[in-house]
């Protein structure tokens, strides 16, 4: 749909963390196997005898809107189920208690300098000999460049202390040049068996030192007196430390944001581009494709051959998508009229790439349901020469030259398959969930050159395995025999690994053990160890309640051990394979190199950011903003 978009005052409302509140619903619901299903309620309109009172939720936050204490009948048991007690997840009660008093401690840690006796003592136990460790006594240099310094240390250094205020200020004492610190905690595992109640949790503080500007990150093991409610620390062990510091004679900043100013002088900088998706959905109908999640791309590359590059901005549906050409001082400006690129339909992803060899970028666009090919005409000018429908909801776009012909062909990331006549958004509804195969088909497509495209997916053997959640593809000739092969990163469950020969694909995945069943949502290539061989990094959700719940004994019950540690790997994070310079297939190294924690990312990038020949990683992560419920 290329037209003006008509403006609507009917407010949308759309819960808040969809995807959050449905996996602890079916996953804390113990009588949900992997091959059912939750009965849906009867749609029947209800009566005023069909309500009842339910008690507002104690011990844990609640969302936005859910504060009512009265529900029509049939929501009575899912609200419920949002309580952990009432729904015999003591652990998680604890938890959400736990983490009350571990944020109101981190509060008060931002100010070390205020701290005393009485302002921390309800934060541990009363008539008890404290055991406090927090800090090695000795910490190693693990890396050091003119900018950054990283230093290590483990609890074997590290010694016990009995009195609080003497710990924490000690641990903070070289960041303690600032007013107030940055602080925060994340607990992700919890034991509530016997009487010590132990947690894991993550501990970062950031300030300003004499060195330069410090980061502590800590991994600590607490011990906490066995009750549900204000529960308090008895104990603190160490299990992982590091400070990273950017050092003070780097005075430039290593990154400036400088969106504004290169994209402030246009009005759709102002009037779109700086509103937030809850602005839009008090004004955009739902139906043009308003998404909660807005999971929409963008793509850079040259489109008026002036030897720069441009913008291509994916909007929400209702907003029409934008192209920018970049000025000779760096300036963006919106040519978005000029160039005939201004789709208001739900467009997720998009490519500036040459598909006719005419030395020009042509632009590739992913509408819901459909592909747009358009044809430039040199000055970024463009007119559409191919279309056609994909099998799925298409969330992101990649190309290569898979068969060697001279011309770029198309790879399309299937999500919400098309039988569903509807749109599915970003959340999906994937059965099982941790494995999930009733999501839509990826296509390629074939450039055949004159603007013919042709739908090779079967012919290529690239629909074995065709039935997952795509996220994401990323092309690379991993075997070094000359053609780009496919690594595939998909939603709720395993990942798919192409081996190309000579036009032709196997998923050989399972076989070089690169599955990785989690939660895929995008895959990089490089040689970060310099061997050689190509090694694969892939953004997933680091949950940290999934990373408690899935090892609590109530948690599927009858479940086999296997199911369960697919479970847990599934919240556990991101993952690096590392290729074997012995032979095909990789090795797992994400613990070893510390690079499971990306919390929920998005997205991953290889990129060398300081030029010194080593690959750094870049992760893009979060969820929707609101309320931090403690897994975001």
């Amino acid at each position: 749909m290329k037209a003006t978009r008509k403006n609507s005052s009917h407010r949308l409302k759309l819960l808040q963390s969809i995807r959050i509140l449905s996996i602890i619903l079916c996953l804390s619901w113990t009588g949900c196997s992997q091959n059912s299903t939750p009965e849906k309620p009867n749609p029947v309109p209800p009566s005023p005898e069909s309500t009842e009172t339910v008690p507002v939720v104690g011990g844990v936050q609640t969302a936005p809107g859910l504060d009512q204490t009265t529900f029509v009948a049939p929501l009575k048991d899912a609200y419920n189920r949002i309580d952990p007690i009432k729904d015999g997840w003591d652990s998680e009660g604890f938890s959400a208690d736990a983490t009350k008093q571990l944020k109101f401690l981190a509060k008060k840690l931002s100010t070390p300098s205020k701290l005393s006796p009485d302002s921390i003592a309800k934060f541990f136990a009363p008539n008890t000999v404290l055991k406090l460790q927090l800090q090695p006594a000795t910490l190693s240099e693990v890396y050091r460049d003119p900018v950054f310094l990283i230093q290590r240390g483990g609890p074997e250094s590290a010694p016990f202390q009995d009195d609080p205020v003497i710990a924490f200020q000690s641990l903070l004492a070289t960041i303690q040049s600032t007013n107030i610190l940055q602080t925060g905690v994340k607990l992700f595992k919890v034991d509530t068996a016997g009487n010590d109640f132990t947690t894991q949790v993550i501990f970062h503080a950031t300030g300003q030192s004499t060195e330069g500007r410090k980061q502590i990150n800590a991994k600590w093991l607490c011990h906490w007196t066995p009750v549900l409610k204000r529960p308090r620390i008895k104990k603190i062990a160490l299990l992982a430390y590091e400070e990273s510091t950017r050092l003070a004679n780097s005075n430039a900043p290593l990154l400036n944001d400088c969106t504004a100013d290169l994209l402030g002088h246009n009005q759709a900088y102002r009037e779109q581009l700086l509103r937030s998706t809850d602005h839009w959905r008090a004004r955009i109908p739902v139906s043009l494709g308003l998404d909660v999640v807005a999971n929409h791309g963008l793509a850079l590359g040259d489109v008026n051959g002036d030897g720069l590059d441009d913008l291509y901005l994916c909007q929400q549906g209702g907003l029409p998508n934008r192209l920018f050409l970049q000025n000779p001082d760096g300036t963006l400006t919106d040519f978005t009229a000029q160039s005939g690129t201004d789709w208001l339909d739900y467009c997720a992803s998009t490519l500036i790439i040459d598909l006719d060899n005419d030395g020009d970028r042509d632009l590739v666009v992913s509408q819901d349901f459909k592909l747009l090919l358009m044809e430039n005409d040199g000055s970024g000018r463009f007119e559409l020469s191919f279309g056609t429908s994909t099998h799925a909801q298409t969330f992101s776009l990649s190309a290569t030259d898979f068969d060697l012909d001279g011309d770029l062909d198309i790879y399309a990331c299937g999500y919400n398959p098309s039988a569903d006549r509807v749109r599915g958004g970003t959340l999906g509804e994937p059965l099982p969930y941790h494995d999930a195969q009733n999501g839509g088909r990826n296509m390629l497509l074939r450039n055949d050159g004159n603007w013919q495209f042709n739908d090779v997916t079967e012919a290529t053997g690239l629909n074995h395995n065709n039935n997952r959640f795509s996220f994401a593809a990323a092309w690379e000739d991993y075997d070094n025999d000359g053609d780009p092969d496919l690594y595939v990163a998909n939603d709720y469950g395993r990942n798919n690994l192409y081996q190309n020969t000579k036009g032709r694909f196997v998923d050989v995945a399972a076989e070089l053990g690169v599955e990785d069943m989690a939660a895929g949502m995008s895959a990089t290539w490089a040689d970060f160890n310099r061997d050689g061989h190509l090694d694969i990094y892939v953004g997933n959700m680091f949950s940290a309640a999934g990373n408690r719940i899935t090892f609590q004994r109530q948690f599927k019950p009858g479940a086999s051990n296997d199911m369960r540690a697919q479970y847990q790997r599934h919240a556990r994070g991101n993952t690096l394979f590392q290729a074997s310079s012995e032979g095909p297939g990789f090795r797992d190294v994400s613990v070893e190199q510390g690079v499971t924690m990306g919390r929920w990312a998005w997205g991953s990038i290889f990129v060398d950011l300081n030029n010194d020949g080593w690959e750094d990683l870049v992760v893009a992560n979060g969820f929707i903003s609101t309320e931090d419920t403690g897994d975001l």
